[in-house]
């Protein structure tokens, strides 16, 4: 994958955060020097793309800030910060939480570089628009994860050059950073091409910007968008590539990376590249033989095991017990099973990339934004359909779509589709933005015994690093 071979110049001329101002500024490679022709702009925008899997090591931030603060996932009590998350009692000087700010605003600022710089280079146009293209879309998507996990934030969209630039840059309100989230989505899907092949497989095409378009759109309630984006995605999966795999397994096989039902997936490359996956690792159970040794960082809480319907291939991925090199059953609890890779053998080797955006996600977005707007059409079931056959081996129900679609209500198969991407999404970084953007944080979790829940915790503290280079920066209310 040529996105995890990063020049190292590029690295280096993007080390500085938009919104983290304390590295020191490189000194040995001057920007005009270093954008002069095409290797230079691929290489800016390949180190944008590194940044997704900087968000904690090997990209664990987003199991830890998307799945632990919920109802799928419980941590190993071995990490204050992970448990303060867990147990919604997360401070301003969680480490986990100014890490993830200080990354994905590293991500920003490279984006914004990249958007500034490559435009002045002679270069082929058609390759220039693209990576421009790339660049907004990976723009766009940080600062979905910023504008989600912590509300408004500091709407910075030009290259940081100095030690004082953004250190009294205010917080921009939500609206804002949607419309500029929006704005660059729109304009990647129109730069971008419909589908890459052979050494650039993985690169954002234009299926994923309207893909991640279609999830904004849900996001902020926008159902008319959400459904359209969506719509355009299936219309097209032929053209963009797009499809199901027959079993659910196959969806995370190795063999199968930048599949037919990738949309977007975190690159990572095995095999003692130094650019591995340390999943495998932390959903090992601990001190299993796994990749030396397992971390058991994360696994699944009863709650989510017990909640699969009886004959749900999906709870396959949960192994029961492991064996050790002796034949001796040494465990007997659930663990995620999704990330393996038998071929690692330390932790950061393994081969798995990590997805952002399934085909299963675009036809969920469908369903469920058909069904806010017309209820459970047969559309709606239609696009849900195949992922229940291949969970189940037969539909959502046993009748007709016709004869279903009459008797089914939009609240209960709004519930079903809830229920769905649960039990699709899971260990996938999903159920805390589900459960925020429908409402249902608080709700959910305090039955569920997590009564210090409030709506305080639908947004995370913004660091207190941040705010004290940054004394415009606000609190999050309840902080």
């Amino acid at each position: 994958m040529k996105i995890k071979s990063i020049i190292a110049g590029a690295a280096l001329m993007f080390g500085l955060g938009a919104c983290s101002l304390e590295e020191t500024p490189p000194s040995s490679l001057a920007p005009v020097n270093f954008y002069t022709n095409a290797n230079d702009a691929t290489a800016a925008v390949n180190a944008v793309y590194d940044i997704a899997n900087q968000v904690g090591d090997q990209s664990r931030n987003f199991i830890i800030m998307g799945d632990l603060p919920a109802d799928d996932m419980d941590p190993l009590a071995n990490n204050a910060d992970r448990v303060q998350i867990w147990s919604f009692q997360t401070i301003p000087t969680n480490s986990v939480v100014a890490q993830t700010w200080q990354i994905i605003y590293q991500g920003v600022n490279r984006a914004n570089t990249a958007i500034d710089r490559i435009p002045g280079i002679s270069m082929d146009e058609t390759l220039k628009k693209r990576l421009i293209g790339e660049a907004k879309f990976l723009r766009a998507y940080y600062y979905f994860y910023l504008v989600r996990w912590f509300g408004g934030v500091p709407l910075m969209l030009t290259e940081t050059q100095s030690l004082s630039a953004g250190k009294d840059v205010a917080r921009s309100s939500a609206d804002e950073v949607y419309a500029q989230i929006i704005k660059d989505l729109t304009e990647a899907e129109t730069a971008l091409p419909d589908k890459f092949t052979g050494a650039d497989l993985g690169r954002v095409t234009a299926g994923a910007a309207k893909s991640m378009l279609a999830r904004v759109y849900l996001t902020r309630k926008d159902f008319p968008n959400a459904r359209a984006k969506a719509k355009d995605v299936i219309d097209n999966a032929g053209k963009y590539g797009y499809g199901l795999f027959d079993k659910y397994i196959d969806v995370f096989a190795i063999s199968n990376k930048n599949g037919k039902e990738s949309v977007f997936e975190i690159q990572f490359v095995g095999g003692g590249s130094g650019q591995g996956s340390g999943m495998v690792t932390y959903f090992a159970p601990e001190n299993s033989p796994i990749t030396g040794r397992g971390f058991g960082s994360f696994f699944p809480t009863m709650d989510l095991y017990n909640s699969f319907k009886t004959g749900d291939k999906r709870r396959e991925l949960f192994i029961n017990s492991y064996v050790d090199g002796a034949g001796k059953t040494v465990n007997t609890f659930q663990h995620f099973n999704k990330y393996v890779d038998p071929a690692a053998k330390a932790f950061g080797d393994a081969n798995n990339n990590f997805p952002i955006i399934r085909y299963a996600d675009v036809l969920m977005m469908f369903a469920e934004a058909e069904n806010e707007i017309s209820g459970p059409t047969t559309a709606a079931l239609e696009a849900i359909n195949p992922i229940r056959r291949r969970a189940f081996g037969f539909p959502l129900t046993a009748a007709s779509s016709a004869d279903f679609t009459a008797a089914l209500t939009k609240d209960a198969f709004r519930q079903a589709i809830w229920e769905e991407r649960r039990w699709e999404f899971n260990a996938e970084g999903h159920r805390w933005f589900d459960l925020v953007r429908t409402g249902r944080l608080v709700s959910v979790l305090k039955a569920k015994g997590k009564t210090n829940i409030t709506e305080t915790h639908t947004l995370f503290p913004i660091p207190q690093r941040e705010r004290d280079l940054n004394p415009k920066l606000t609190q999050n209310p309840g902080y």
